[in-house]
């Protein structure tokens, strides 16, 4: 079972290659964006999760791993999981360490996808031009750095510590940094056969 976490500051593509990566090799795709959009689609929580995703602050993280535990649980027997915008903060990710020690998981890595402020700002912007995203508008862009800065960023150092991070320049076209991140996970995989 191969369980990744996709991570970079808003706009640096973690969905996309999530997507990507996640076809290419079976693995269940989990977007907490995604999550969090059907349940405001869909769920009694609708309301509420929309606030805090409209304003760009993070929802709180009770509300965020209950969702994300529920997840994890309907797709335990596949190959393996990329969590695409989870965990956003220190006590997520606590929680997600718990989680996997009491159902015999195993992270193997953290995709950190870097690009520059500026460059993840422009994408940002240009996917709002189609997206339909509500939180695809310059306020709410300004707001969401600032929150990644402060409570999203300090999960650089916890799993730095763990030894969990590699890097991978997100400037590139998609097809290029899919192709990195692929050969990242052949490395990965290796002491693992």
């Amino acid at each position: 079972m191969l369980n990744l976490i996709f991570f970079g500051t808003p706009g640096a593509g973690k969905g996309t290659q999530a997507e990507i990566i996640a076809a290419e090799r079976s693995l269940f795709h989990l977007s907490s964006g995604s999550i969090l959009r059907q349940e405001i689609e869909s769920g009694e929580l609708g309301p509420e999760i929309k606030h805090y995703l409209d304003s760009g602050t993070l929802v709180p993280d009770s509300l965020i791993t209950t969702m994300m535990e529920n997840a994890i649980t309907k797709n335990i027997s596949g190959n393996g999981f990329i969590f695409d915008g989870y965990p956003r903060s220190i006590s997520q990710a606590e929680a997600l360490y718990k989680f996997f020690e009491n159902n015999n998981l195993h992270l193997n890595a953290v995709i950190n996808i870097e690009i520059s402020e500026d460059e993840a700002k422009k994408r940002i912007l240009l996917r709002g031009k189609t997206s339909g995203r509500s939180d695809d508008n310059p306020e709410v862009i300004a707001q969401r750095f600032k929150t990644y800065h402060e409570q999203t960023k300090p999960l650089l150092d916890y799993y730095q510590e763990l030894g969990k991070i590699i890097n991978i320049n997100g400037e590139p076209d998609i097809e290029t940094v899919a192709t990195n991140i692929n050969q990242t996970i052949e490395e990965i995989k290796k002491p693992l056969q």
